[in-house]
This record gives C-alpha cells, sequence and structure tokens, in this order.
C-alpha cells in the first residue's frame, strides 16, 4: 500500500532493480543514481552519471553517431546530484558536461550541434554537424522548457528562467532570461 501512496518509493525500488543493467551499458553509472524509465538511451558508452543523479521518465540521452568513431572518452558527462525533471532532450556529438547537483527542468533541451545546409543538401538531416562544447556549471537551475544550444558555457549557481534560449556564456552566479538569454540578476547573497 506504501507504494501507492509513496510513488518516489516505486521510483528508488525501480531505480535499485535496473541499475545493474546501467551499469553494464554506460560508460559509468554511479551508485545511487536511477535513471527511471527514460524515452530513448542512444550511445550510453559514451555517457557517465554521477553519484546520487535522478533522471525522471520521459528523457531523451543520445550521443550521436558521430561521436562514436571519434571518441575514446565519455562524450556526455552528468555529475553527481544531479537532477533531470521528466521529457528532457540532452543530444552530445562533440561534450557535453553536466556538472554536480545540477537541476534540469522539465522540457528543457541541451544540444551540442546544429545541422547544416554547407554541402548544398536538400535536407538539412543530411549535411554535416556544427558543434561546440556545452558546460553547465556545478548547483545551477535551469528552468522549465529551456533550450541550451552548442557553445553554451552556463557558471556555477546560475538560475535561467523558464522558456529562456542560452547560447554564450553566463557568468558564475547569475539570473539569466529570456532568448537569447541575458544577464538581469545575481544569485549572490545581498
Amino acid at each position: 500500500m506504501s507504494y501507492i501512496r509513496r510513488p518516489m518509493k516505486r521510483v528508488a525500488l525501480r531505480g535499485r532493480l535496473t541499475r545493474p543493467w546501467w551499469r553494464w551499458r554506460f560508460h559509468e553509472f554511479g551508485d545511487g543514481a536511477i535513471l527511471y524509465r527514460p524515452d530513448w538511451v542512444f550511445g550510453p558508452q559514451l555517457m557517465t552519471v554521477g553519484r546520487n543523479t535522478m533522471i525522471f521518465h520521459g528523457t531523451w540521452l543520445s550521443v550521436e553517431r558521430v561521436a562514436w568513431e571519434a571518441a575514446t572518452d565519455p562524450v556526455l558527462r552528468i555529475g553527481a546530484g544531479v537532477g533531470i525533471r521528466p521529457y528532457c532532450t540532452i543530444s552530445a556529438a562533440e561534450s557535453i558536461v553536466i556538472e554536480d547537483h545540477v537541476v534540469l527542468s522539465a522540457f528543457s533541451t541541451v544540444v551540442d550541434s546544429d545541422h547544416t545546409f554547407v554541402r548544398g543538401e536538400p535536407s538539412v538531416l543530411r549535411g554535416p554537424l556544427a558543434t561546440n562544447p556545452i558546460r553547465i556549471g556545478r548547483g545551477t537551475w535551469v528552468g522549465e522548457r529551456v533550450a541550451v544550444l552548442r557553445g553554451s558555457d552556463i557558471g556555477e549557481r546560475c538560475i535561467i528562467g523558464a522558456n529562456s534560449v542560452v547560447r554564450g556564456r553566463i557568468p558564475d552566479n547569475s539570473i539569466a532570461v529570456g532568448a537569447p538569454a541575458r544577464v538581469v540578476g545575481t544569485t549572490e547573497p545581498e
């Protein structure tokens, strides 16, 4: 009866049961980490997940095929104590680092590549990728439905407002909002 009234107990139980499977598939999968009913996991051999990280249902984790030939070390690194809420998309073609204690709110997207028309292909999906690494600093909170685009470097202890689009550098201790995201305040105590 307690599993019905307390759904997080079900999540924790399922996490304990599936952890050996994820440890076998991922480059590294930390103690206490839970990957709960993801929609897609592509290239887990090039992903690391830190200890006590919680990744909720509906999430899409992908290391793109272009990285499979080029990379020997993990391309997608998720730190310890990270919380990734439902229905997030994280797609790495070069490098995505999500440092410890980051919270990525629901429906957010982190993608380090763009499709291009460089070769004149009739579809953008057939053109080569343009890539730049992404870093989301320790303790940062990324609001709901945020897009973090290639080349973004978000500092430590930042807050990125809901529905923002990040491309470029956000300094430590910043509050940033908008499309494109601009710094509007600080998280440092007054």
